[in-house]
């Protein structure tokens, strides 16, 4: 007889806990914990709500110094955890909240989500939506409650939610049914949404709902009302937006000028912890709606609540606004080069380097302290034995990377507190990048640095190790040549890389320099055989000089590598020309007045003459001249004279020297004509007796050399 009564008592237990969903078997559930961010303690900053019927509370998870708060995780549940008195939002300084949030695996089953409300309500850590007989999953906690179809309008409504409240809902289950057969069921509010959504709002305001009017005509008329809720801020998508079985980041940011909420949704890696860009919404709050007595603190915490469907719903902090306010960057600095490597930005192989590990305590009502750090060091860097911790108050720790796994996983603790009077700390770490054949792109890696009372994370740029390569580049044209003026010389160069490097013709740039000027870089081309490593450069004859003319090369590959220098001297031998001489010269139009006249030149008159020889030779200019006539053969009736200070002498067909000159070590250039005035050089002098016409003759310009 006992032993019956005790084995019914044993079965009604167990149908009550399993019914009552506070225990269960449930793989989902428990993989959560296990997968669970980084994040900190709870203790004495969120506390369950104090609602007999309220399923919160705060569990452990499987990540060291985290706890999660559980939300609902079974059907007919209702759950609410709030802040403590202590750590009240302040709304009159800009703050930052950050966490994660889980909702379940079971996508497009999932039911119903929960929301993130900040609240004044009278009832404090007792707030709740006014349920009837049943806990309304469609309420999320907070909104009102929708369960009786006579409501035509929706005061009654609004008083049924959680009073003086904002609420940003995370919604995994689409409460749409619109005929009168569902009014008065709780399941209307989001109308003609497609699918999960988040969403913000007020849910003690009237505003935030309306009433809709459904009816039926069989088997008898009769009509009834269904809510339906005005969403803001919407973020949409599918079944995979919520409760995808994975955890998901939120970002809070506060702007107490603006009186603005930002948030930011999916900005984490959940597996690496990377920053994302994810998905922001700015929200513009009402300080009247929720704080009208301008306090300035608010409570701020998470609710839930869950029909005959349901999922897990978890929240991991990661930042609580004001309990500590920390921030930390990470900064690599090519140590060779002395160079910041910024993300997308290239370290040379065999180049030393340091990475820095900047923690920051900006603010807080506690201090930061037993940090400890996870980190995920960058890979293809060959690391020093130890780094180092320096504190901003001079104090300064070693760390070995003796225990440093095979995936560069680094543990550790910082050994003193970061608050007020020791605010930063610096972890540094030495090496050298390795040594590649080929360039290899090291991707970002997320490190944590956590406490009880705060967590921050950093990221390593992305970068690229470009190989250190020896690069030697011969002549294979000796190391001068002569070419005679008015010749082109031409370079062949022979580039040769290490074994194993794969680099083709087409892979390097040649830079030459000719007489210390740069030329045009130009890729080398691929010829008959793209590795072959040869290629040609070409002098024009017009870049040379007379003498010695220095052509210098060097190749350059695609990682940044420089060969050595090639010099290559050409040399042009010197040579005594005329650089230029008109063609055609005129004088001017000249009017007759029967009497003796001179002729000016015009302007086209062009004599030059350049000595590219040796400094010291010697040379003379002579001229010669025909008599002028006209095309018939008519004589002109005067002479050309050449006027030399106060002498002058006729041009005649017996060559005259009219000038000489001395080479220097520059390359000269005289000017024949740019030395005559009108009176001096060649004048053309008529009589009285001229007879009008147009008359022409032959100047023969001879350039000799002397002796």
């Amino acid at each position: 007889m006992k032993w019956r009564t005790w084995l019914g008592l044993f079965l009604g237990l167990g149908t009550v806990l399993l019914g009552g969903g506070t225990i269960q078997a449930d793989t989902d559930y428990d993989n959560a914990l296990k997968s669970a961010p980084q994040g900190i303690s709870l203790e004495n900053i969120f506390t369950p709500g104090t609602t007999t019927n309220n399923q919160a509370t705060v569990v452990e998870t499987a990540t060291a110094g985290t706890q999660a708060a559980k939300v609902n995780n079974g059907k007919k549940q209702f759950g609410a955890l709030w802040s403590t008195a202590d750590n009240a939002f302040d709304l009159t300084k800009n703050e930052t909240a950050s966490m994660w949030l889980y909702f379940g695996n079971t996508g497009k089953k999932a039911a119903d989500g929960m929301a993130l409300v900040f609240q004044n309500d009278d009832r404090g850590l007792a707030a709740t939506p006014t349920f009837g007989k049943n806990v309304s999953g469609e309420t999320l906690g907070v909104w009102g409650v929708d369960t009786d179809k006579k409501q035509d309008n929706a005061t009654k409504l609004a008083a049924s939610a959680i009073q003086r409240s904002w609420a940003l809902e995370f919604d995994t289950h689409l409460n749409n049914s619109t005929s009168y057969s569902n009014a008065g069921d709780a399941d209307s509010f989001d109308g003609k949404l497609a699918g999960p959504h988040i969403a913000y709002n007020y849910p003690g305001e009237v505003g935030t709902y309306q009433m809709v009017k459904a009816s039926q005509l069989f088997p008898l008329p009769a009509s009834g009302y269904y809510a339906t809720q005005t969403h803001e801020g919407t973020i949409t998508g599918d079944y995979t937006l919520l409760a995808n079985g994975s955890w998901h980041h939120l970002t809070l940011d506060w702007n107490a000028d603006k009186q603005q909420m930002t948030y930011t949704f999916d900005d984490k890696d959940p597996a690496t912890g990377q920053e994302k860009t994810g998905v922001s919404k700015t929200a513009d709050l009402d300080l009247t709606k929720i704080d009208p007595n301008h306090s300035g603190q608010i409570r701020w915490g998470f609710t839930g609540a869950t029909g005959d469907s349901y999922e897990n719903n978890l929240v991991v902090m990661e930042k609580i606004p004001g309990l500590v306010d920390a921030k930390a960057k990470t900064t690599l600095t090519d140590l060779t080069t002395n160079q910041a490597v910024a993300n997308g930005d290239v370290l040379k192989g065999t180049h030393k380097f340091r990475l820095d590990y900047q923690l920051n305590y900006r603010d807080g009502k506690q201090s930061w302290k037993d940090v400890a750090a996870n980190l995920n060091l960058p890979t293809s860097l060959d690391y020093d034995s130890t780094a180092t911790i320096r504190y901003q108050n001079g104090t300064s720790a070693t760390v070995s990377l003796a225990d440093m796994t095979a995936d560069n996983q680094l543990r550790f603790t910082l050994g003193e507190a970061l608050d007020a009077d020791n605010t930063a700390a610096t972890i540094s770490f030495t090496g050298k990048a390795d040594d590649l054949k080929g360039a290899t792109t090291v991707p970002a890696s997320s490190s944590t640095f956590s406490a009880v009372n705060g967590v921050v994370t950093t990221d390593t740029p992305t970068f690229t190790i470009n190989p250190t390569l020896e690069l030697s580049l011969f002549s294979l044209s000796g190391s001068s040549v002569q070419v005679e003026a008015g010749e082109d010389a031409t370079f062949k160069g022979l580039v040769v890389i290490p074994e194993g490097v794969n680099l083709n013709n087409t892979d390097m740039t040649v830079h030459p320099t000719l007489n210390g000027e740069a030329q045009p870089k130009f890729v080398m081309a691929a010829g008959d055989d793209n590795s072959s490593g040869r290629f040609n450069y070409t002098v024009s004859a017009d870049q040379l000089k007379a003498g010695a003319n220095t052509l210098k090369l060097n190749v350059e590959d695609p990682y940044g590598n420089i060969s050595n220098t090639v010099t290559y001297t050409i040399n042009v031998p010197g040579q005594l020309i005329f650089q230029e001489v008109s063609p055609q010269s005129t004088f001017e139009e000249t009017v007759l007045t029967g009497q003796s006249q001179k002729v000016k030149r015009t302007k086209d008159w062009q004599v030059k003459i350049l000595d590219t020889r040796a400094a010291g030779a010697q040379w003379s200019l002579q001229v010669t001249g025909t008599e002028f006539k006209t095309k018939d053969g008519r004589p002109l009736a005067g002479k050309l004279y050449y006027h030399d200070s106060d002498e002058k002498s006729p041009v005649t067909t017996t060559p005259m020297t009219v000038m000489s000159g001395v080479s220097s070590t520059q390359d000269d250039v005289t000017d024949v004509v740019g030395g005559w005035d009108d009176e001096a050089g060649l004048i053309l002098e008529v009589g009285g007796d001229a007879i009008q016409g147009q008359y022409q003759a032959e100047i023969t310009w001879t350039l000799n050399n002397v002796p």
